[in-house]
């Protein structure tokens, strides 16, 4: 019996060290950063039901670290669900929902990972970037064009594009020049090269590119080389290469530390490549960029005196030698991951992050240093960036145009380059005033009145003309309180203020009302707006003479002769009352005749109580209102033309459609009476 149970329970041992084995077998491939390989070992064992809460975290972690984030959303989304998830389960999936766009969702279990893991900021940081997506951000506009790079993305990694002698310069491991065969665990697929390119058209980036091909294999080594860095003149390289070993640090094999080498050319030959000073098996330095001037070198690293994650650094050119790496700082680095710096002409640090406020994973973001401080990074937001991973961007000659890289899935590959130029400016449409003139009697619109647009901020007068719709359109290009007036041969010329508050492009506004010109005719009687007086009395009122100054004006205008009738209340006898009236008009035309008009022009005739406008005749009950209407002063064309000349006659007909004028060039009060 003691042997059976013995057998029993050795049988059990090995029953359950042989369901952990796939488990054990894939913690040792990811140690060694052997994730491709670990992935088909996870799956397997993820489709067993004894293997199956194990694996799944770990086989979604793989995904993760490949940046496949469209299988990481996926297996997360599983592995969340297995009971004792944990928290660092929940924060990954939602940077993978982020990094696919589901921004609602993502925010949701950064709130959940803030819950389970209330010491660590980056949940409740991370949502906030959610909010901004989600808030802020939408319907930004974007700023610059973005398509698909042609003839140089393949099926597999594309990225990290430079310029040398004309050239477009990126790296690639769909073609393993120097290794063939070999394949790279971490991705299972080949190790990066420098390919080249060119533009078909010189110059053109944004156009058509030619097929690429190896850039120099004295650069191309068995394993990973790129992206690189030139010097401005062309004379200098700085490339990544990628350390092959087994650098215990800290428990875990590190066989992918970085490391900078660059080499110079000597009379078109380029020499031996150098180690750069501070390359260690400890830590990683790569990413290299050089400045315009070239004296400065950012790079990345992950070495000690960072934020975290990696930092961007940078050297200063000290003779023929580099001096010490210094750390950007907080402002730039974060508790994340920067990477990819680069520094065209403008002095505009351009680096990639998932740390700083994005749409997910690596966004590309700007700054600059001002009065010895770097600026707070700015996103270059969509359609640069995306909720996928987009980074190592370049600028052409001219900074308009250039190209980056990115991960999102419309591309080709896993990593395509894209192009890029700064948008078009949407066209600015004109905004416009519009009105219509039109015949006060018959209400039909008037074809060919002149029309003047007076903008009192400028002094600046526009002249228009009616179409036979009766209609006049002009441009105006800023918010400001306008005058219009319409005249036309033979009409009394109407007017009319108006603001418009804001101009947006391609606008139209309407004038408030239409402008109603009253045809002149012989023996057609004309009112005033008030011109009264006061009981018994015939001295011209001071409110009554702006009306008459707008008769003078409009005798000014128009050669005609008029007469000024003046009318009385009920109120006295009517031959006092028809002396009065007389009196009343005699005044009014000396006041006219004062202003400059020929008295031959100009006639006066008292009427009485002959022509009350209401009912308010001897022995009606009336109001002191309803007796005042009836003392007022009419004037009456008696004839459309006149035999003396007149010095101020206003013609419109010698202004033309679309000319513009001084307001001093009219007459002082053409615009006053409108107000």
């Amino acid at each position: 019996m003691k042997r059976y149970m013995l057998m029993l329970t050795i049988g059990i041992l090995l029953q359950v060290l042989m369901s952990c084995q796939p488990i054990y077998k894939a913690q040792k491939q990811m140690d060694k950063y052997n994730y491709a390989g670990a992935i088909v070992t996870l799956k397997k064992a993820a489709d067993k039901e004894k293997t199956h809460n194990a694996a799944l975290p770990l086989l979604a972690e793989c995904y993760r670290l490949q940046h496949d984030i469209l299988n990481a959303k996926a297996a997360y989304a599983q592995a969340v669900a297995v009971p004792g998830a944990k928290p660092e389960c929940f924060f990954n999936y939602a940077q993978a929902l982020q990094s696919t766009g589901n921004y609602t969702k993502a925010r949701e279990m950064y709130l959940k990972y803030a819950q389970m893991n209330p010491s660590d900021p980056k949940g409740l940081l991370f949502a906030t970037h959610c909010d901004s997506v989600l808030g802020p951000w939408k319907g930004k506009k974007p700023a610059y064009e973005v398509k698909l790079a042609n003839n140089i993305n393949t099926t597999e990694s594309d990225f990290g594009p430079a310029f040398y002698d004309g050239k477009l310069i990126f790296a690639s491991d769909f073609t393993n020049v120097a290794g063939e065969g070999k394949k790279y665990g971490w991705t299972g697929r080949g190790y990066l090269n420098l390919m080249k390119s060119e533009p078909v058209s010189a110059g053109d980036y944004w156009g058509d590119m030619k097929k690429t091909s190896e850039f120099e294999s004295k650069f191309n080594q068995p394993y990973h080389d790129g992206p690189a860095t030139f010097s401005a003149e062309g004379n200098t390289i700085y490339f990544t290469r990628s350390f092959f070993g087994k650098a215990k640090r800290k428990g875990i094999y590190k066989t992918n530390l970085l490391k900078i080498y660059y080499s110079s050319k000597t009379n078109g030959t380029w020499g031996e490549i150098m180690p750069f000073f501070l390359n260690s098996k400890d830590f990683s330095v790569g990413h290299p960029s050089l400045s315009a001037d070239g004296q400065t070198l950012y790079f990345v690293s992950d070495m000690p005196g960072g934020q975290g994650g990696t930092d961007i650094w940078m050297c200063k050119r000290e003779g023929e030698k580099w001096g010490p790496p210094s750390n950007l700082g907080k402002t730039v680095n974060t508790t994340e991951n920067e990477m990819f710096p680069s520094m065209p002409n403008n002095g505009i640090l351009f680096f990639a992050s998932n740390g700083h406020p994005g749409y997910g994973a690596l966004d590309i973001f700007k700054t600059k240093k001002e009065n010895g401080t770097w600026t707070t990074p700015e996103n270059l937001h969509l359609p640069i960036n995306g909720s996928f991973d987009d980074f190592t961007i370049a600028y052409a000659t001219g900074d308009k145009s250039g190209f980056f890289s990115s991960n999102r899935p419309e591309g080709v590959g896993s990593d395509d380059i894209y192009a890029f130029r700064d948008a078009k400016p949407e066209p600015v449409l004109p905004a416009y005033i519009t009105g219509l003139v039109k015949d006060k009697t018959t209400m039909l619109p008037l074809a060919g009145a002149t029309v003047f647009l007076y903008d009192p901020s400028t002094g600046n007068v526009k002249v228009l003309k009616t179409g036979v719709n009766g209609i006049y359109k002009a441009v105006v290009d800023k918010p400001s309180e306008y005058v219009v007036k319409a005249m036309m041969p033979d009409y009394i010329a109407d007017c009319s203020p108006f603001t418009i508050a804001e101009v947006k492009s391609g606008s139209t506004t309407s004038a408030p009302r239409d402008l109603l010109l009253d045809k002149l005719t012989v023996n057609k009687t004309f009112s005033f707006g008030n011109i009264y007086y006061d009981f018994d009395k015939y001295n011209i009122r001071e409110d009554a003479k702006p009306e008459l100054d707008k008769l003078v004006l409009f005798m000014n205008e128009n050669p005609i002769n008029v007469e000024l009738g003046s009318h009385t209340d009920c109120r006295g006898s009517a031959a006092y009352n028809e002396k009065l009236s007389q009196k009343r008009a005699e005044n009014a035309v000396k006041y006219i005749v004062s202003k400059g008009i020929d008295k031959s022009r100009i006639t006066a005739k008292g009427y009485g109580e002959q022509q009350l406008t209401n009912k308010c005749a001897d022995g009606a009950t009336c109001s002191s209102a309803e007796h005042q209407a009836n003392r007022r002063t009419e004037f009456k064309v008696t004839g459309l033309t006149v035999s003396v000349s007149v010095p101020d006659q206003f013609d419109p007909a010698k202004y033309s459609e679309g000319q513009e004028l001084n307001t001093k060039l009219l007459p002082q009060d053409f615009f006053v009476k409108c107000k």
